[in-house]
């Protein structure tokens, strides 16, 4: 976050989403000339998604890569005690062996990405009439704001409890100035949050007018007479990618009523359909789902090279340094209701195999891929070699099976236990099986055991575990629990980040120098 400064050169490499490339000439722009035409208006916000699927971001890092490992969902065993890997399953964040870089990189280019949205949204100032899509841009940029500054809140903060409220988070930047912002509390972060995104979700309501009304998935239909830009929608944070982003921030506020709302007008809508189970080998396959993607992001050059690099293997021997989802870690029994444990079963007994009263759990397939060699196993589900299937490359930044997993805890907390395993057994159902009451209880155990099956290798487990403050279990030795804490669940934040601040860190952290919400 330190001082950006006002340039936005629109310069990007890209490997996958070539139809919402199209509309995106090649070339540099620089400053106030980008946005003199409503074309470079768009271009900028292109090139902040763009940014976020870059392998610093959700092309890796934030999504089957760092998140996953804290998650305990790869092999670690058998690295020296000295790697970064091993540092990082004890949840030593900062001491002299762990790499402390990809931490400062997500930092660096979460607010090097927010400066050049701020820079949108200045630049917009006054141009109410002479773009047609104003509402839409100034929509976008401020949802994509919030969204930033969310995860990295989630990332970097503790976690929203009653008594973190007033600890600091991070900055909230709302200007495009070369300024030092000031830190705030947890309690801002989520309220400044909120507000951009309820402003997103007013600018974005009138979305539909631009869609084909009779699509089932209007919110992908290249509608004849509609500008590229009001077209292939999932690649843009979207009205309903606006709700399930609140539902999703209200969930990690611990306020599930409010989660509930959105999360019911985003399944409301019916722009959006839970896939099939038979279908779901092919609807993922590293690719944005055309079923159940609220919004996705485009991966950059290189993003294939590194998940073929971590993920395709005809064995079961593990890959830098022993990430390999293969053969690694299960759930927590119901016995240890506490949070998730090792064992010795792997992929497959994550995904209920051999069967579960007679179902199979067809997510079981995103770890398989046949040839004529034989089979070969790798994590299917981010990286396809085949290169076969349907839709577009990129990853789910958003997706429909959250906003009903929202549902269902929020309606167990109300105890409406009926209507709560309606949307569970809807949502389950679609991968291949439904609990059966008599031989499961249906509480937050099962529940969790959902989302880590669901949403590996998309960066969320690790999110919904420190929701809870869960017990983690080391990735390198079997049977080393952790207690959940912030010192484990908070992320360090670059030492440079301080260097400006008068007093430095301890200067920061001093509940005086914590600037409210409110004064601005």
């Amino acid at each position: 976050m330190r001082k950006y400064i006002g340039f936005l050169i629109v310069v990007f490499s890209f490997s996958a989403c070539e139809n919402f490339l199209d509309v995106k000439p090649e070339g540099e722009f620089l400053g106030d000339i980008l946005f003199e035409t409503s074309e470079g208006c768009e271009d900028a916000l292109y090139g902040v998604y763009a940014n976020l699927g870059s392998t610093s971001l959700y092309g890796k890092t934030l999504s089957y890569y760092l998140p996953d490992i804290l998650a305990s969902y790869y092999i670690a065993e058998g690295i020296s005690k000295t790697s970064y890997m091993y540092q990082w399953s004890h949840y030593n964040y900062t001491g002299e062996d762990s790499d402390r870089s990809l931490f400062d990189e997500v930092w660096t280019r979460m607010y090097e990405n927010i400066s050049y949205v701020n820079s949108v949204l200045f630049n917009l100032g006054g141009k109410e009439n002479s773009f047609r899509y104003y509402n839409f841009y100034k929509g976008e940029a401020l949802a994509l704001r919030a969204f930033m500054h969310f995860e990295l809140c989630c990332y970097f903060a503790p976690a929203y409890r009653e008594e973190t409220l007033e600890q600091p988070a991070i900055p909230y930047c709302e200007t495009y100035e070369p300024l030092v912002y000031p830190f705030r509390t947890v309690k801002d972060i989520y309220q400044k949050v909120i507000t951009d995104l309820h402003k997103a979700e007013e600018l974005l309501k009138d979305e539909d007018k631009f869609l084909n009304p009779l699509s089932g998935h209007a919110v992908r239909e290249n509608t004849p007479g509609v500008d590229a830009f009001m077209t292939e929608r999932q690649f843009h944070l979207n009205l309903y990618a606006v709700q399930g982003l609140l539902a999703r921030v209200y969930w990690m506020k611990n306020d599930l009523d409010s989660a509930m709302i959105y999360a019911d007008k985003v399944i409301s809508s019916q722009k959006f359909a839970l896939t099939e189970r038979v279908y779901l080998y092919n609807d993922y396959a590293s690719r944005i789902s055309v079923n159940e993607a609220l919004w996705g992001v485009c991966g950059q050059s290189g993003w294939e090279d590194q998940l073929d690099e971590k993920f395709n293997t005809p064995s079961d021997t593990p890959l830098d340094g022993g990430l390999l989802p293969l053969n690694g870690f299960g759930l927590m029994p119901p016995s240890r209701p506490e949070g998730v444990m090792l064992v010795n079963w792997g992929y497959s007994k994550i995904y209920e195999v051999p069967d579960y009263n007679g179902q199979q759990d067809y997510r079981l397939n995103w770890f398989q891929y046949y040839d004529a060699n034989g089979k070969y196993r790798h994590f299917y589900k981010v990286y396809d070699r085949t290169d076969t299937y349907r839709g577009q490359k990129g990853v789910n930044m958003i997706r429909l099976p959250e906003m009903y997993l929202i549902m269902a805890e929020g309606l167990l907390k109300k105890e409406q236990l009926t209507e709560a395993r309606e949307y569970f057994d809807k949502y389950t159902e679609t991968r291949g099986f439904v609990y059966r009451e008599e031989d499961v209880e249906f509480n937050m155990d099962l529940i969790n055991k959902e989302y880590r099956k669901e949403f590996m290798g998309e960066g969320r487990m690790w999110l919904n575990m420190k929701r809870q403050n869960l017990t983690l279990n080391s990735c390198f030795q079997y049977n080393l629990t952790i207690p959940g804490s912030d010192e484990v669940y908070v992320w360090p934040i670059p030492e440079d980040e301080f260097e400006y601040r008068e007093g430095g860190k301890e200067g920061v952290y001093h509940p005086e120098n914590i600037e409210d919400a409110q004064t601005n």
